[in-house]
């Protein structure tokens, strides 16, 4: 079997029998998860000499992309003598002795659906010894013949073997139709693009024309992967690449190369959970003003959906087949998380969330096009009152606590800034330091609000630039915070773009 990235990934699945190998194009490659079935688009046959090749095929060749020995053996047919007749017949049921693939498996051949091309097969592991519910494709991307991944055959791509089958695609010449039309017409690449932006409602929902994500506690990045060269832009247009060097290995985690994608940064508590303030720990200084020289907490890029892929800008396709084109792409344990989603009930997400003490889920409709602006099409749901807030000032501290008692805090209406309240709570020691370490060169004379009362102890001004922020319990009817909480300041967002959040109506509809 070889793994293949053509015209979209799969892979091949040959049997020898009479002198040539017989072949399928298995769509999301094979499985050991019994009865689970795996469409089988059945191909011509191969020659023997094929089965060993590892590299690279041309463009303008028939099947060009590259491809790796994913899993090879024996195999024995278990109902009837004539492997040919068996195949005429439309079933096959055999045993595999493979490296990888071991025991009973069933391809079985079934009617096209309607408008669609080509012979389906179905291929599913019998129930057996080999069978595992937990078996995933992704942990076994190595080829059993060199080791390697696609990823990895790709970064080397000018090195590798080449195959050519001295014929195109199909007797018309498509596949060179095809490749013509690649080297003239590969999208630009989308490296200034805007992420689309969700909107707050107030309940979840059911709709099957939905698909609901959990809300990632981060930053948001727009990733630009190429094979010599990341980018990674927050909201705001600020490099992330210099707080999360990490993430300029980022080449290594995809199957295909150059993509662009977009997602958050997070930190995964023990329990899996994203955790702002322990990616805020990445950016505190020690005593001495310089960055901690302890093990910063590892980051992880949870990725959600996919603009650019394969020379093709997908952004006006819809949001089912941009995130399906992602999962294939994403190679398992480089740092990247793929964002899993449910279909049509937000509602026992939301409850799934709420329970685990998570932000919150976002609802996306499955036909949305990526649009860098916000729309109705994204629509998030919290489960805790947070929002982000701009900080105006400080007042000073009271009995033992130093640097500052609470931040002073607003929102923009237009140009104008209005006081929300002032934050007293969710600081320690060290990051009351570090705030005052940013908050004293922005200081002014003059308070940056335009309604802001008397505050009860002396008070601080600063040009309103840093964005935080903040959990509370509920806004009074005066417009002032209640409980409010420091959660972590906000590097990924403007200050001029920070409003109220008031949830609109929950209508899939809308």
């Amino acid at each position: 079997m070889q793994e293949h990235r053509a015209t979209r990934l799969h892979w091949d699945f040959r049997l020898e029998a009479a002198g040539t190998m017989p072949s399928w194009a298995v769509t999301r490659g094979p499985t050991l998860v019994p009865l689970e079935k795996r469409l089988a688009m059945h191909v011509e046959d191969h020659p023997l000499d094929y089965q060993t090749f590892e590299g690279v095929i041309p463009e303008g060749n028939y099947g060009a992309g590259e491809v790796i020995v994913w899993d090879n053996g024996t195999w024995e047919l278990v109902e009837g003598d004539d492997p040919v007749a068996e195949i005429a017949k439309g079933k096959l049921k055999f045993v595999l002795h493979g490296k990888k693939l071991k025991g009973l498996f069933t391809l079985v051949k079934i009617k096209p659906r309607e408008g669609e091309h080509g012979e389906p097969w179905l291929l599913f592991k019998d129930r057996d010894e080999f069978s595992d519910p937990t078996w995933k494709i992704e942990d076994h991307a190595e080829s059993v013949k060199s080791g390697k991944t696609l990823a990895d055959l790709q970064r080397s791509r000018k090195d590798a073997p080449i195959w050519k089958s001295n014929r195109s695609a199909a007797p018309d010449g498509t596949a060179v139709k095809r490749a013509a039309r690649r080297a003239v017409a590969t999208d630009p690449i989308p490296r200034d693009a805007k992420p689309m932006l969700t909107t707050l409602v107030d309940a979840p929902f059911d709709d099957p024309r939905w698909l609901f994500e959990l809300k990632w506690d981060g930053y948001r990045g727009i990733a630009v992967v190429e094979a010599d060269r990341v980018t990674l832009t927050s909201r705001n247009g600020k490099d992330l690449l210099h707080q999360f060097p990490e993430m300029k290995a980022l080449a290594g985690a995809f199957r295909s190369i150059p993509v662009v994608v977009d997602g958050e940064l997070c930190v995964l508590d023990e329990q899996g959970r994203p955790d702002f303030q322990l990616l805020q720990s990445r950016d505190k200084p020690d005593a001495r003003g310089q960055k901690q020289r302890r093990k910063p907490s590892p980051v992880v890029y949870v990725v959600f959906d996919l603009l650019y892929a394969d020379g093709r800008d997908v952004r006006e396709r819809p949001l089912d087949d941009r995130k399906r084109l992602l999962e294939e792409l994403i190679v398992p344990d480089r740092g990247v998380l793929y964002s899993k989603h449910v279909l049509e009930h937000g509602k026992e997400l939301f409850h799934h969330a709420v329970q685990r003490g998570l932000e919150g889920i976002v609802g996306k409709q499955r036909a949305s096009p990526y649009r860098s602006a916000r729309s109705r099409e994204w629509v998030k749901i919290k489960a805790k009152q947070r929002q982000e807030f701009v900080i105006g000032g400080w007042t000073e501290p009271r009995g033992s606590r130093k640097e500052f008692g609470s931040l002073l805090v607003g929102y923009y209406e237009g140009d104008v800034l209005h006081y929300a309240g002032h934050v007293g709570s969710g600081y320690d020691g060290e990051l009351l330091s570090s705030l005052m370490k940013k908050l004293d060169p922005l200081a002014r004379k003059t308070s940056p609000f335009a309604d802001m009362p008397k505050p009860n102890t002396p008070a601080h001004f600063v040009r309103p630039e840093l964005v935080c922020e903040v959990a509370f319990a509920e806004w009074t009817r005066e417009n002032i915070l209640r409980q409010p909480v420091f959660v972590g300041l906000r590097i990924d967002k403007d200050a001029k773009s920070v409003v109220r959040e008031r949830p609109q109506h929950a209508d899939p509809d809308a």
